[in-house]
């Protein structure tokens, strides 16, 4: 008998046993995953108000994580500008902390399709990347944006509150020989933030 070793059932009774060990390895790993918060991104724990022993209630904010990768900038944009603002339009961003002279560089990565209204006006949640790493941004900074939605070079502008609205039509007042003003019928293009107008036909330099 000992030269014949074990028997087929033996070994089959044995193999049941090594699967229900490893059954149980993994319940009790299980087990001990959900002891264990795991972020699903990368980054640096900002805030954790956590502490041993306490009692944990759902849908309570113990731990705030902030990511690593560049920083993101949430802005609404009105209806009435929304049409003009695309995916990857460049933008001027300064920050209250650090002044107007201060100029950090963005670009629109996205725009919700869904409007959310603010004080009765249709606004779009509009996200916007930094360009560039800067040890000086921080979460929660207030920043104040400019989308650039179209650039021109070599044009003629006048500030918008010279172009007069009569009907289709826009005029603008010229002084001819230093004495007298005549009104002259132009075309517009642009209207800067600055509160310049471009004039495409009408006025030359």
């Amino acid at each position: 008998l000992k030269e014949a070793g074990s028997t087929p059932e033996e070994i089959l009774a044995q193999a049941a046993q090594v699967k229900q060990a490893e059954a149980q390895i993994k319940i009790i790993q299980a087990q001990l995953q959900k002891n264990i918060l795991v972020s699903p991104i990368k980054g640096v724990v900002s805030r954790q108000e956590a502490k041993v022993g306490e009692i944990v209630f759902q849908n309570t904010i113990l731990i705030s994580l902030i990511s690593d990768k560049k920083f993101e900038l949430e802005a609404t944009v009105s209806e009435i500008d929304i049409a003009k603002v695309r995916s990857g339009n460049l933008a001027q961003v300064t920050f209250d902390a650090y002044g107007s002279n201060a100029v950090f560089e963005a670009k629109v990565i996205s725009i919700d399709p869904a409007e959310k209204i603010l004080d009765g006006i249709p606004t779009y949640r509009t996200i916007l990347e930094l360009t560039r790493d800067d040890n000086r941004i921080i979460s929660g900074l207030t920043a104040n944006i400019n989308i650039i939605t179209g650039t021109r070079s070599n044009v003629v502008v006048v500030p918008e509150r010279a172009v007069i609205k009569r009907g289709e039509k826009r005029l603008v007042k010229v002084v001819s020989n230093g004495v007298r003003s005549e009104k002259r019928v132009v075309e517009t293009g642009l209207i800067g933030s600055d509160g310049n107008v471009e004039i495409t036909r009408g006025l030359k330099m």
